[in-house]
């Protein structure tokens, strides 16, 4: 049996991050509340302790022999103590999801290889081969457990050197550190709390009664803990795979709709899909479905999953022999390809900022810079937002502050977030908005329950003028069943994700305005933001976060350490404090300006993201610079 986990303290500590500095994991941990993903552990590893002395007693089978040599395992215990089971999700990727243009010797130039970045990786039935001459020594076993196949094929995917150049991982350089699933909630905690960026879960639950439809959809006690963790370690990008229960005939009243099993269900987490091979795209015809992959919606009519990359026949390594590779197909193939694509962009990210983003970031870029699939133009329940586009997220990375422009914010109560830029005639512009929601309270457990599982609910519009454009929402009917249905445009108060598209805009400068309903949870809520189509004319970008003034800062990014500061609706011989500090907190400028439009320089900075606050009298505003050079 595992062994259980040690005084939290000292795992806490114990938990080193290969990849990531002791500056890196500091800032992350600046930003993360460490004290909730500790209770949580703790409270967790006990009721485990607890329910599985109790499932000792019970001479119940911790492995269960399914159809076609799989197995599921026991895992982990719902709020009542009964027994959780995994299965894995087993059924050219780097082609399908672009990242062959991106890696080192791609023909972007960025030569990314996730050096730098750790992946925790979550398996059922045993752990990767670690002296596989695919990872050189770049995989830490947590546990002292037996290799799996799976577990190889999965890590392998990520993270091989690429010795057999058809088998490359995703982010040949970047290290894993692997676990079981038993337990997998506190573990996962424990590893956002210590810093940790990026995980895998190729699994799924197997569920105790196969063919009851209420289970399909349903936000249950475990979705919502795994968006506690995610809320309260805002960096954690948790990738999970959607499931193969669509090849099974399960839920045929559905037509293979309304199959995602709990934690598919969560809010804050990215849930993959799986498609062909898809070696060019010409159009969303390019976009063919796997026979297998689960599809959503949840019953909230939340869209999932988040989006669909190739898992369909993926050479990667396995366990027989250190040079030993297989072919497997499953989402939890696809999956893999998603979080070392994540790898990449959080190490181009870093090497442009200094510091990673944040999961909603992640999410904003990832679920913004599709290629667009399904019958109908916008997200669906089959490919979500779409099929994975790493090298045009790597583009937006790289054109931020020109042409594009990514922002982590924060909205508080009765707050207005507005942004303006210029746009040239005939430009496609797209702007997304991600947050990491907090985890819904009181469960409702109904078959098709469409009560939303969105605490807070923010809202985004673009507009020129009296032109208003907004985001894409699916809409049930009455009787939940119109699975097909075109995407339309107009309020989405079910995703904490929301994207605009917009096409052919003619000249003239737009405004980006971010609201929200109700009261919002701790009277804030952080939200990450991503336009795409800005003009390169464009001198500015101005950025108002309250309706007590109008703040404009340019340019931003910065390429000379120096940037302005304009405010309107300033009364004569005001004074402006201006102090700016770097992310770890420590004060680098503290200055008074009597003029409300003047020049911060900050000459001996390095690149990086700095908070900027300025005050005068009641008066406070807080933003974040980017010094790129």
């Amino acid at each position: 049996m595992k062994k259980t986990l040690l005084p939290l303290l000292s795992l806490l500590v114990s938990i080193s991050l290969i990849g990531q500095n002791e500056k890196d994991k500091k800032t992350i941990q600046k930003e993360t509340n460490v004290e909730a993903l500790k209770e949580f552990s703790d409270r967790s590893n006990k009721n485990y302790i607890k329910y599985l002395k109790k499932f000792e007693g019970t001479k119940s089978p911790k492995r269960i022999q399914l159809k076609n040599n799989k197995v599921a395992i026991l895992s982990n215990f719902d709020s009542q103590g009964n027994p959780i089971y995994y299965i894995e999700d087993n059924e050219e990727a780097a082609i399908s999801a672009r990242v062959d243009k991106i890696w080192k010797g791609g023909t972007s130039g960025l030569e990314l290889d996730g050096s730098g970045i750790e992946i925790g990786h979550w398996e059922v039935t045993g752990i990767p081969l670690e002296n596989h001459r695919e990872f050189n020594g770049r995989i830490e076993n947590v546990e002292n457990r037996q290799a799996s196949k799976h577990a190889t094929h999965t890590a392998g995917t990520m993270i091989a050197t690429g010795v057999l150049p058809e088998a490359r991982g995703m982010a040949s350089n970047a290290t894993i550190k692997a676990y079981l699933t038993d337990n997998d909630e506190s573990e996962m905690a424990l590893f956002g709390a210590s810093g940790g960026i990026l995980s895998n879960h190729s699994y799924s639950q197997r569920l105790p009664q196969i063919n009851t439809h209420v289970y399909y959809g349903a936000y249950d006690t475990n979705a919502s803990e795994w968006d506690f963790i995610a809320y309260n370690a805002p960096y954690l990008t948790i990738c999970k795979s959607a499931g193969n229960d669509r090849a099974r005939g399960f839920n045929i009243k559905d037509n293979g709709y309304d199959i995602l099993k709990t934690v598919a269900n969560s809010k804050n987490i990215l849930v993959v899909g799986a498609i062909e091979d898809m070696l060019s795209y010409n159009g969303p015809s390019s976009v063919v479905q796997s026979f297998f992959s689960s599809w959503g919606p949840t019953d909230d009519w939340r869209v999932k999953p988040d989006l669909v990359t190739n898992g369909v026949s993926l050479l990667s390594s396995s366990n027989i022999a250190i040079d030993d590779y297989s072919i497997e197909s499953g989402t939890s193939m696809s999956t893999p390809s998603v979080t070392g694509s994540i790898a990449l962009l959080q190490q181009h990210f870093y090497n442009s900022n200094k510091v990673y983003m944040k999961s909603a970031t992640v999410r904003a870029l990832l679920l913004g810079t599709t290629d667009e699939a399904g019958a109908h133009d916008g997200p669906d329940f089959q490919n979500g937002w779409g099929a994975l586009n790493a090298e045009r997220a790597a583009h937006v990375i790289s054109e931020n502050g020109k042409t594009t422009k990514i922002d982590e914010l924060t909205l508080s109560q009765g707050g207005t977030y507005t942004t303006e830029f210029n746009v040239e005639q005939g430009t496609d512009v797209t702007v997304s908005i991600a947050w990491t929601d907090h985890p819904a309270g009181d469960v409702i457990f109904g078959e098709d329950s469409q009560d939303t599982k969105l605490v807070n609910d923010l809202d985004v519009v673009l507009y020129k003028n009296n032109k208003e454009y907004r985001p894409w929402v699916l809409t049930p009917n009455a009787t939940s069943d119109n699975f097909e249905d075109a995407a339309t445009q107009g309020d989405n108060f079910r995703d904490n994700i929301e994207r605009i598209d917009t096409k052919n805009l003619p000249e003239g400068k737009y405004t980006v305005k971010v609201t929200h309903k109700r009261n919002l949870a701790i009277n804030k809520q952080d939200f990450s933001l991503v336009i795409q189509g800005i003009s390169d004319k464009t001198l500015s970008i101005g950025d108002n976060i309250n309706d007590k003034g109008n703040v404009s800062i340019y340019p931003n990014p910065s390429t000379n350490r120096n940037f302005n500061v304009k405010i309107s609706n300033s009364s004569n011989g005001q004074v402006y404090k201006v102090q700016v500090y770097d992310l770890l907190g420590k004060q680098i400028k503290n200055e008074k300006y009597q003029t409300s439009d003047f020049q911060v320089q900050l000459p001996n900075v390095t690149s990086g993201i700095y908070i900027v606050k300025i005050q005068s009298g009641n008066y406070n505003y807080q933003t974040k610079v980017y010094i790129t050079k």
